[in-house]
């Protein structure tokens, strides 16, 4: 049961959902066959790192994540390579890698947060004509929970977005876990009135996570390959901000649909209407017929 349910709740946290043929009986059947772990820990072989399953927790990885999610009706990026949820049903952490090169910190200082969340809220406004055509609540960007955030001991930026709606206000977090190749994304999407900087799932998910020995940031040597941009242009591409600034060559549309740009209307939007979809609750299997595989 509990397996069942943290994938129809959490995702109804996480993804945008589109008609579908597919009878709620085929999902539970679907998702039961997927490669289900609720403990040990976890190599993830495309970011050279690892996770630890907190207690209270199931995962899936590789295919198996991107299975899940396009099970829902969301295409599956092909830098996700983990999704792990809490057994009860309530929350998700979707990790994705992506193999940029070294992330210079030099130009932190450039992080301009009001910037950002004008160009957040922006796209959410001009997302509002879609979301009525299509019969969802219109959503508005409330402000930064907490503004980008960059913790040089763990080499990790972080920040957390409100938007308000008529069904109730969304918080939208991501973290950033810099290596010596790259970074990891994570992301975490829930109700308001849950979220918590501190014990919340993104902040357990980032202390289960690390880098293997010689991949982490503090291993970097020179003559590793190089990120196009630093950190300032990495926040702004992954937050969809457009002025993004990048080295000579680099297209910047490419840097953005690398990075999948950030309109907070399409997850919630999703949010909302999956939500509403789950009144009329899909049968439930016994125990057994849900019980992760480990």
């Amino acid at each position: 049961m509990r397996a069942l349910k943290v994938i129809v709740c959490a995702t109804a946290v996480l993804t945008p959902i589109a008609a579908s043929a597919m009878t709620d009986q085929e999902r539970i059947e679907a998702v039961k066959s997927l490669s289900w772990v609720r403990d040990g820990t976890y190599k993830l072989p495309a970011s050279n790192s690892s996770i630890a399953i907190p207690n209270g927790h199931i995962a899936v990885f590789g295919s198996d994540a991107r299975r899940l999610v396009t099970l829902f009706d969301a295409p599956a990026a092909p830098e996700l390579e983990a999704v792990v949820g809490t057994s009860d049903g309530e929350d998700e952490v979707r990790f994705e890698s992506f193999s940029e090169g070294y992330v210079p910190l030099d130009d932190w200082s450039e992080v301009d947060s009001t910037a950002l969340l004008r160009a957040i809220s922006d796209k959410t406004e001009e997302a509002n004509a879609t979301r009525r055509r299509e019969g969802v609540p219109e959503l508005h960007v409330t402000g930064w929970i907490q503004p980008p955030t960059l913790d040089r001991r763990t080499n990790t930026v972080y920040w957390a977005l409100e938007a308000s709606g008529s069904n109730g206000n969304v918080a939208n977090s991501t973290a950033l876990r810099l290596a010596r190749n790259g970074l990891e994304k994570l992301t975490w999407v829930t109700d308001r009135s849950k979220y918590r900087p501190i014990a919340g799932e993104l902040d357990v998910m980032l202390r289960a996570y690390s880098f293997d020995p010689g991949y982490r940031y503090t291993d970097h040597q020179s003559g590793d390959k190089m990120a196009l941009y630093g950190i300032a242009g990495l926040v702004a591409a992954v937050a969809g901000a457009k002025a993004v600034k990048v080295a000579a060559g680099a297209g910047l549309l490419v840097l953005l649909k690398k990075f999948g740009i950030f309109i907070f209307a399409a997850i919630a939007a999703g949010f909302y209407r999956l939500k509403n979809r789950l009144r009329r609750r899909p049968p439930q299997p016994t125990a057994d017929q849900v019980e992760p595989k480990v």
